[in-house]
């Protein structure tokens, strides 16, 4: 039997499968889906099978042997590998990449060497580091000993040998199990914990002994070493979200709600996907609860993504509180240990719900019922930052025709892609118009910041927005800010010369954060300690351009001293739970103010939220792409319609330079299909997505000059073709960790375009100098 494996290599040469011979004591154990250790060249490494046959095209002489096997439960199906060809080829990836993405941290291997001594060395320094352990991991402790290594691996004194071993390890804690009580303790104590442990009949803890009820370590060390207990291992789950309460609301569906639940139930066993467009605070949710409550009936499992870690908190009790201990929680700011046991959970069959954010798409679910997106407008969903790139929902649509199942989509705002495809009858549109118990949309406000600033108030708040916050604080209720920018100030600039202060390894300005007084770049993670003098005139005129979070909180200071006011952005996000603790905070009304940015825009409730002021809506339209109008008008009304979720009417105060734009004015209706047509009719006239796919090819390297011709020479090649090709051009970004970067936008047309980008793609991987990344948009 021959195993075909993909290597853990990233490298376009090893980018295939290599087989290797099975031995006999694995033939009945190794499937697909098994990691292994094989010996390629000199090395070690890890790879997967992902296919066994009783042949193979090789000369079986040449053929190695697989040398173990590295998990007991395979940790990938069949599924996940055919999956794997299809990510690499739709993103220009690497089949490892593809692979490694789909398991946790916990399981992603590392390497070392390792020094085994056979034979004592022709060196006494040696031998006598080696004394007291026969194997070491080889590290910068043996440096004053290389010569002599190298002398004695030459010689078969020492054997150098790749260690393979990941991070997955369970948690245990150790239990007192009573073994035979007939055996006389010999002590009081004893005899008690002797009768204590009859009474309840069960093992019990260790540490609960000691801590809770009082024995000491002596007296039941002493019974184990008289065998009447035994002390053992037991491995258990690490918690996750322990000290949340989980309440289980049931809510009767409306009218629009239950006809969605019907068609999608009608469709539980077909590959269909569903474009659910529910206005903010419709309850799109309480429909996901119900479909995976009959999802489970039917004795099946269920995926429900959310767009990050900042909506869970409130996601996880609503789906706790229903469905308890069914639910595995998957998102990247749980530790290693916790991510690895709830995806063992899942491995093992005792969760059949899994709720969590991108990666969560490659749950190893059985028997997947349905698959669910919501706030499916987001980028998160798209990991573009590295490789491989990958996009949750098209990996969805493959999980969804795999299992037959239904794909649901669900927005407020969905993309103008997904709403084209729903008009265009690719998906089943379903709608829920209304807020449940007759509550209404909230009253949408436009304040021209340009009259503002002739009127000489150069704050951040309009008078209008003061007048409001100040109003809602005496009224006890409270107010959301809404900033899509961290930190204090945007830059530091010189009033005297004009001189930002830069990133020495980015083309961009370092960022002002006041509670250290640190400049920093939100690129490459740069910082320097704030600026006093200008570096370039050594002028002390240095002036903050721009507003942040920080700088809101600060106004909020001086306008309502009183006011209890929380932030929530990346940097006070950072510690472990800090999402938890802010948003429950809020919730039980210990803060009355709460200024953020994207993460505080979506998805989040609190009834108590009567006001929500967009403190500038021009940045989303300032983004560099073809949906910046779309990101505009989302997130102004995903953050609108935070505000009055329950019994009061809420209201909303937009800031802007642009009041005039379709995508604010269609916000303030709260009209998306007047936005969608505005929009439609744009993206055809210029040939953008729906109508062409859209790729990005990123050219990079320390030399601007290499970077430049290697672009010239693609543009030339993809000119052959049909395709519209743009560029290149200096990228939005020219300069990042000392790299210097050109962008080609391709809106492709035909086929042939879209095999030359492969092939580029391909050659670019032998490039030693030149580095290419390519992406859909």
């Amino acid at each position: 039997m021959y195993a075909s494996i993909i290597l853990d290599i990233i490298n376009n040469q090893v980018n295939r499968t290599y087989d290797y011979h099975i031995p006999l004591k694995y033939e009945n154990v190794l499937e697909i889906g098994h990691r292994v250790k094989v010996s390629f060249g000199s090395r070690s490494v890890m790879g997967f099978v992902v296919k066994i046959s009783e042949t193979t095209e090789y000369d079986v002489k040449k053929i190695k042997d697989v040398i173990e096997i590295i998990d007991l439960i395979k940790p990938l199906n069949e599924e996940f590998v055919n999956l794997t060809y299809q990510m690499a080829k739709d993103n220009y990836s690497f089949y490892i990449s593809c692979l490694n993405t789909m398991l946790p941290t916990a399981l992603k291997v590392k390497y070392k060497k390792k020094l085994i001594l056979k034979n004592n060395t022709d060196s006494i320094e040696l031998n006598n580091y080696f004394k007291t352990k026969k194997e070491v991991i080889f590290n910068s402790d043996l440096d004053p000993y290389l010569i002599d290594i190298k002398e004695a691996i030459k010689k078969g004194d020492i054997e150098l040998v790749d260690q393979i071993y990941d991070n997955a390890k369970a948690k245990t804690i150790k239990m007192v199990s009573l073994i035979d009580e007939s055996i006389n303790p010999g002590s009081k104590k004893g005899m008690e914990l002797i009768n204590y442990l009859l009474e309840i009949d069960e093992d019990i803890s260790y540490l609960d002994l000691i801590n809770e009820l009082g024995y000491s370590r002596t007296v039941i060390n002493n019974l184990e070493s008289k065998k009447i207990v035994s002390i053992y291992e037991k491995e258990i789950y690490r918690e996750v979200y322990n000290k949340i309460k989980y309440p289980n609301k049931k809510v009767n569906l409306n009218l629009e709600q239950k006809n969605a639940f019907l068609k999608i139930k009608n469709s539980f066993n077909e590959t269909k996907t569903f474009l659910l467009h529910g206005v903010t605070g419709s309850g799109k949710t309480e429909v996901y609860l119900e479909i995976i409550e009959e999802i489970l009936k039917n004795k099946k499992t269920a995926i429900l993504l959310v767009p990050e870690i900042g909506l869970t908190p409130q996601v996880v009790q609503r789906f706790k509180g229903r469905f308890k201990d069914e639910v595995a929680i998957l998102h990247s700011r749980l530790s290693i240990g916790e991510k690895y046991d709830e995806w063992r959970k899942i491995l093992e069959d005792k969760c059949h719900i899994v709720v969590g954010a991108r990666s969560a798409i490659f749950a190893p679910l059985k028997n997947l019922g349905v698959i669910i997106i919501d706030e499916c407008h987001e980028d998160s969903y798209v990991q573009f930052d590295s490789n491989p790139k990958y996009s949750a929902i098209e990996v969805a649509k493959y999980r969804s025709v795999t299992h037959k199942c239904p794909l649901i989509l669900g927005s407020a705002t969905p993309k103008v892609n997904d709403y084209f495809n729903a008009l265009e009858g690719d998906y089943e549109l379903l709608r829920l118009n209304k807020r449940p118990l007759g509550v209404s949309l909230p009253d949408v406000d436009i304040v021209d910041m340009r009259v503002e600033l002739q009127k000489g108030n150069k704050s951040v708040f309009s008078k209008k927005l003061q007048e409001k916050i100040i109003t809602n604080f005496n009224n006890k209720a409270q107010t959301i800010l809404f900033l899509n920018r961290r930190g204090f100030a945007s830059f530091v600039m010189c009033r005297e010369c004009g001189e930002e202060i830069k990133c020495p390894a980015c083309d961009i300005s370092l960022t002002y954060h006041k509670h250290d007084n640190k400049l920093k770049c939100h690129y490459c993670g740069y910082e320097e300690d704030n600026v006093v003098s200008c570096p370039k005139c050594n002028s002390s005129k240095i002036r903050f351009v721009g507003s942040g979070t920080e700088k809101i909180v600060e106004e909020l200071q001086v306008l309502l001293p009183h006011a209890r006011v929380l932030r929530m952005d990346n940097d006070t996000t950072r510690k472990k739970n800090s999402h938890e603790e802010i948003y429950q905070s809020f919730l039980n009304n210990e803060a009355d103010i709460l200024v953020g940015t994207q993460m505080i825009a979506k998805g989040l409730d609190f009834p108590n939220v009567t006001l929500v002021g967009v403190i500038n809506a021009d940045i989303a339209l300032k983004y560099p792409s073809y949906d910046s109008a779309e990101k505009c008008y989302s997130i102004l009304e995903q953050v609108s319609g935070r505000a009055g979720r329950a019994k009061e009417k809420g209201e909303v105060i937009i800031q802007s330079y642009s009041v005039s734009h379709e995508s604010i004015t269609k916000a303030q209706e709260h009209d998306y299909d007047g936005f969608y047509d505005y929009e439609i009719k744009r993206r055809k006239m210029a040939l953008n997505p729906p109508f062409t796919r859209l790729i990005e090819i990123e050219i990079s390297s320390l030399d601007a000059s290499i970077a430049y011709n290697y672009a010239k020479n693609i543009v030339l090649d993809l000119n052959e073709t049909t395709s519209i090709v743009y560029g290149p051009t200096e990228s939005v970004i020219f300069k990042k960790k000392n790299f210097y970067s050109f962008t080609i936008h391709i809106k492709i047309l035909d086929s042939l375009c879209e095999e030359k980008i492969t092939y580029i793609n391909e050659v670019s991987q032998k490039m030693k100098d030149i580095y290419i990344d390519i992406r859909r948009l």
